[in-house]
């Protein structure tokens, strides 16, 4: 009797940590959100982020895409959608390129266009986080 309680008390225990575990990676920390601005020429760049933030905590800001400036928030500033420059469109990658691309890394939420904008022809890819 008391070796069958040993069993099931240690398979609940074990029931018991998988199911936590399986928890703490549901409640892992969401991937920040991105947003293209503006051209990095005409404008300082931190300083747009930070004026657009809302109640989003800015965590960075950079103009490593083709010289737009991008801001990395904790989550979508109020009424923004969160979008990443993946590449300029061309002759070889273009609509449905662009589109893949943008659905291969952001999988269930990713839509990829290919966008005239700020003197560049570059894939746009608008994502939910």
């Amino acid at each position: 009797m008391a070796n069958k309680m040993h069993r099931s008390l240690s398979f609940f225990v074990i029931y018991a940590l998988v199911i936590a575990v399986q928890l703490m990676q549901v409640e892992a920390k969401p991937s920040p959100c991105n947003v293209i601005l503006r051209s990095c020429f005409t404008d300082n760049c931190s300083k747009k982020c930070m004026d657009y933030r809302g109640n989003s905590i800015l965590l960075s800001s950079n103009c490593n895409f083709y010289n737009l400036c991008t801001c990395e928030y904790d989550k979508p500033p109020a009424g923004r959608s969160c979008t990443v420059g993946m590449g300029l469109c061309t002759d070889i990658c273009g609509e449905s390129c662009c589109d893949g691309n943008c659905k291969g890394r952001y999988m269930h939420t990713g839509t990829g266009v290919c966008v005239h904008d700020y003197d560049l022809y570059f894939c746009k890819c608008v994502y939910l986080r």
